[in-house]
Formats: structure tokens, C-alpha cells, sequence
């Protein structure tokens, strides 16, 4: 039983998201070339923000926590906030630090070391957090099995899919993560029918009914008006033909300004179950069109345009973003791709 508690991979319960790095070299080599065209991005700014919010910069070579050298850290994101847990050497020290980072904002910082483990949160709730993270539970032996390398991430997801675990190669020439999604019920089936010539991005997928219904569900999170045919298709192809962003303002505008050309049970293609790309060039080319005018609409309007102002150039230098599935029982071994240039 003790072997296997240890080989364990335990995440807190109520997170949404654990990203988990035992050795950072390749995300600061991505960080650095990703900064190259969007400052914000790039190692230290980075850094800064993870020291106010977990207290230590990931990305940077120190020994200022007494944390162990070896070991995976643990970035975990909730409703509550974000946290960190760490692997300990030196817990004198980390207690000294811990103490010292949670007085300059008490109010929503919280920490402390246990064992030889170190457990720092912030944000809305950190205590709640903090307590969450002391107990985490362990992942079904079939995501366990994909949270391995230097870099992992655990994703929450919206049912009919329930969660994914990508194990991330980073670096200078962008990401390549492949793993595995989950869900109740199957999720593809087959091969994904020929089509998408054009389009800023596109989806098209064999599918199974937890497919199906996955993709009825980031249709309504989007807002695009339900496909009456979607839950009968085999096979479907969702292609996004344009945006006009003339017609954003507040979140219920996005549908509105998405021109979604779907097609359903065309001849299949062969090859992948699952096919889905977004060219970042494009999508770059329709967010130029917006002015300062445009951005006072609303706040989904003012965000599109901020991210052109501070992203623009890295979506001109990075893509297209690919993901490629095959069906696994009831989920999808998944595969994703952003090059960087």
C-alpha cells in the first residue's frame, strides 16, 4: 500500500487548474522568445507575478526558500485564488520566508510549512485554498499515468468531459503537449471529415455522443446559436469564416460577431478523429481592426482590443495552433501544437 501512496499524483479537490514543473529550463526558454515580442511575457515580469502571488519565482535559480532542488512545484489555481506547493530542505528558512512574504499583505495571503512541504496561497479566499491543498486526493490511474516530464498540466473541465492531463515540451520553438481528456461516455469515433480550406480556425471531429454534446457546450459558451442537426452528426466541421469585431461590446456580443459556417456528415477524411486549428496570423489581421473608438463599446470590445495592443505581434509570430485526437475508451488521447517562430 505505502509504494503506491507514494507513486500517488495528488491534486487539491477543488482546483481548476495544476500546472506542475519540476524543471523550468524549457518554459523560460519559451518565456524568453515569447517576450521577444510580448514583454509581459518574457521570464521576469513573469517572475514578478508569481512571487505576489505563490511567493517564489519558478523561473528563477534560487535558493532563498530552502526549497529542495529536486522535487515537483505545484501551481494551483481555484475560485479561491492560486497556490503553490513545494518540496522542502531547508524548513527553517522556509518558515523565516513564508512569514515574512504573508506580512506584507495579510489580508489575502496565506502559507505555511508542512513536513517538508512548503503550501503558499493568495487571493480571495486564501485559507481556503491553503486548506485545500494540505489534503489533495489522487488522480484516476489513467491521468496519473500521463503527469510526468519536467512540465504537466491538470486541467478541470465542463462536463460531458471531465478532466485532461498534457505533459508539456517547451521551448524556444513553442509547445508540443500530448495527453489524455476523460469523460463520461465516449468522445470521438472515427475519422474527421475532409473540409476547412479556409477559415480563421476550424474544428472538425468524428464524434461520439460526449463529443457531440462537448461541442453544443462551447458553442453556447461562445453564444452561437444552437445547431439543430449537431446532435444527430457522425461528423461534424465547426469553421469560424470570420469575426466581425465592429459588433463586440459585452460577452453576449461575441456569437453575434462570430460567423460560423457549420457542416455536418461530410465524407471522412481519414487520419485523426479529431482535427482543430486556429490560424493566431488571421485572427491577429481582424483584431487590427479595431480603433480606441471600438474599444469603448464594452468590455469584451476593450479587452480584444488591449490583447491586440500587447499580443499582436506575438500572434504574428507564433501558429497555427493545431489539436489532433484519437478516441481511448471514454476520452481522447489528445495532441497540441503552437509553433513559434
Amino acid at each position: 500500500m505505502l509504494p503506491l501512496l507514494l507513486a500517488a499524483v495528488l491534486v487539491p479537490a477543488s482546483a481548476d487548474v495544476v500546472l506542475s514543473v519540476e524543471d523550468a529550463s524549457g518554459l523560460r526558454a519559451l518565456l524568453e522568445k515569447a517576450g521577444a515580442y510580448a514583454p509581459s511575457l518574457a521570464p521576469e515580469p513573469v517572475g514578478t507575478t508569481l512571487r505576489d502571488r505563490v511567493g517564489v519565482d519558478l523561473l528563477a535559480r534560487t535558493s532563498q526558500w530552502g526549497l529542495a532542488p529536486r522535487g515537483a512545484r505545484m501551481l494551483v489555481f481555484s475560485h479561491d485564488g492560486a497556490g503553490l506547493i513545494a518540496p522542502v530542505r531547508n524548513a527553517g528558512r522556509a518558515k523565516k520566508m513564508v512569514a515574512s512574504w504573508i506580512a506584507e499583505d495579510p489580508q489575502r495571503r496565506a502559507g505555511r510549512v508542512a513536513g517538508l512541504r512548503l503550501l503558499t496561497a493568495s487571493g480571495r479566499n486564501p485559507a481556503a485554498l491553503l486548506a485545500a491543498m494540505s489534503r489533495p486526493a489522487p488522480l484516476p490511474a489513467a491521468l496519473a499515468a500521463r503527469a510526468s516530464g519536467p512540465t504537466w498540466l491538470w486541467l478541470r473541465l465542463l462536463e460531458p468531459l471531465r478532466a485532461a492531463v498534457l505533459a508539456i515540451d517547451a521551448g524556444s520553438t513553442g509547445i508540443v503537449a500530448r495527453g489524455l481528456v476523460v469523460a463520461g461516455a465516449p468522445v470521438l469515433s472515427g475519422s474527421a471529415p475532409a473540409g476547412c480550406a479556409a477559415g480563421i480556425a476550424c474544428l472538425r471531429a468524428g464524434v461520439a455522443p460526449a463529443g457531440r454534446r462537448a461541442i453544443e457546450v462551447a458553442l453556447a459558451q461562445l453564444g452561437v446559436p444552437a445547431q439543430a442537426e449537431l446532435h444527430r452528426a457522425s461528423r461534424v466541421e465547426e469553421r469560424l469564416d470570420g469575426v466581425d469585431v465592429h459588433m463586440l461590446s459585452d460577452g453576449p456580443s461575441l456569437g453575434r460577431a462570430f460567423r460560423v459556417a457549420p457542416v455536418f456528415d461530410a465524407a471522412p477524411a481519414g487520419g485523426p478523429s479529431l482535427d482543430a486549428s486556429v490560424a493566431l496570423v488571421d485572427l491577429d489581421v481582424v483584431l487590427a481592426r479595431l480603433t480606441p473608438l471600438d474599444a469603448l463599446r464594452g468590455p469584451l470590445a476593450t479587452g480584444a482590443y488591449a490583447f491586440h495592443l500587447l499580443y499582436g505581434s506575438l500572434l504574428r509570430n507564433a501558429g497555427p495552433l493545431t489539436l489532433t485526437g484519437n478516441p481511448r475508451a471514454e476520452g481522447a488521447e489528445i495532441e497540441l501544437r503552437l509553433p513559434l517562430r
